[in-house]
């Protein structure tokens, strides 16, 4: 019989959660009082019976009421687990592989300092045919390996601040009012839900995970602003995770002035990161005007994995405010700063919270479109 030391035991180890599902035991869903809906789920089955799920094993039965050999669970996992068709997906190791990554992750969260929890923010759009998966798990993963402890707050079902943008439809994907409803989705979930939360101190820290046109991903940036504490989370095509690597290639950025311009022109950036950005490639209307472009610096080779580091990632950010300085030291009058893009997700997030609307010409993003850049959004 499981006493009640070990179940105490087991309790404190899974931190009142669901191993599997991470689901809260210990309050009603309907009521929100006090309920325990927990259940101990046996790895090895109690009995060498074969009735029992997986009591075939070699373990001592003296040992199977153990806490080393339980779960906690919900019903509805515990029933999962246990359903003879999923036995052969549910076996003894699998399981004890779930049990520790989940008890280890407990143990992980609940060893962080007070003041290290961060509220995530998920924005999911269309990128070409991509569907990409942007899951609370993920996020919280991901954020756990950087030091912090992920919240999701704001919402009733605990998705936390999610905007998604994957329901508009468009008859093109660079067409201004695609962008235009984009926008003022953004917005509003900024304005009803992120600004007041800011502003009554529930948010301080922010992490941001997201996939969407670039354009839009600028927008994110200059509403969240350079004030608030961000981190700013990527996926990455080699591992397709959201964790930066353990191991990166650092890589740094540099700026290039490809051309001087007209003295009393605008100026023209080339995000040149991701892929490469050829001179050729600048609209017709904007050749003339003064033409940065942000590399990889040395002999880096423009790819989608190029930031891979935090690191990486505040060198393209120093690139980036290279360009304003040099924007305010030779061509302080310039009203717009055309932006063709081709850089990693955080780097377009970067922009956004970088471009000081009181300071810096308005920024003006051109999308690729069957093959060229066009002027698709506005960002004063």
């Amino acid at each position: 019989m499981i006493s009640e030391s070990t179940t105490r035991q087991l309790l404190v180890r899974s931190g009142g959660r669901c191993a599997l599902c991470y689901g809260e035991l210990l309050t009603s869903t309907f009521t929100q009082e006090p309920v325990y809906l927990g259940e101990r789920a046996h790895i090895v089955g109690r009995s060498t019976d074969p009735r029992s799920p997986r009591g075939e094993h070699d373990l001592p039965v003296e040992r199977r009421d153990d806490a080393d050999n339980l779960l906690l669970l919900c019903a509805s996992c515990h029933g999962e687990i246990d359903s003879r068709p999923n036995l052969d997906v549910f076996r003894v190791e699998r399981l004890r592989e779930l049990k520790q990554r989940h008890e280890s992750r407990i143990g992980q969260v609940l060893s962080l300092p007070p003041g290290n929890d961060t509220a995530v923010i998920r924005l999911q759009g269309a990128i070409g045919d991509s569907q990409v998966s942007l899951d609370r798990s993920a996020a919280a993963s991901a954020v756990l390996d950087q030091g912090r402890c992920a919240r999701f707050p704001l919402s009733h079902d605990l998705a936390g601040i999610e905007i998604d943008l994957r329901r508009m439809s468009s008859p093109s994907i660079g067409s201004s009012e695609y962008y235009e409803a984009c926008r003022e989705l953004i917005d509003r979930v900024f304005d009803r839900q992120v600004a007041p939360a800011v502003e009554d101190g529930d948010i301080r820290h922010v992490s941001v995970f997201a996939l969407a046109r670039w354009p839009l991903l600028v927008h994110l940036g200059a509403r969240l602003g350079d004030k608030l504490d961000t981190d700013i989370y990527q996926r990455h095509r080699a591992s397709e995770s959201w964790s930066w690597p353990a191991s990166p290639t650092e890589h740094r950025f540099s700026v290039d002035l490809v051309a001087e311009g007209e003295a009393d022109r605008d100026v023209v950036l080339a995000l040149s990161m991701s892929a490469t950005v050829h001179a050729s490639e600048v609209p017709e209307a904007l050749v003339g005007y003064r033409l940065y472009r942000i590399v990889p610096a040395g002999d880096g080779i423009p790819h989608s994995d190029i930031v891979g580091s935090p690191a990486s990632l505040k060198s393209a950010e120093r690139a980036l405010r290279d360009v304003f300085a040099d924007i305010e030291l030779h061509r302080k009058k310039a009203r717009s700063l055309h932006v063709l893009g081709a850089a990693p997700v955080s780097v377009c997030v970067s922009l956004g919270r970088i471009a000081n609307r009181e300071i810096h010409p308005r920024l003006i993003l051109h999308d690729r479109v069957n093959g060229q850049y066009l002027p698709v959004m506005e960002i004063d």
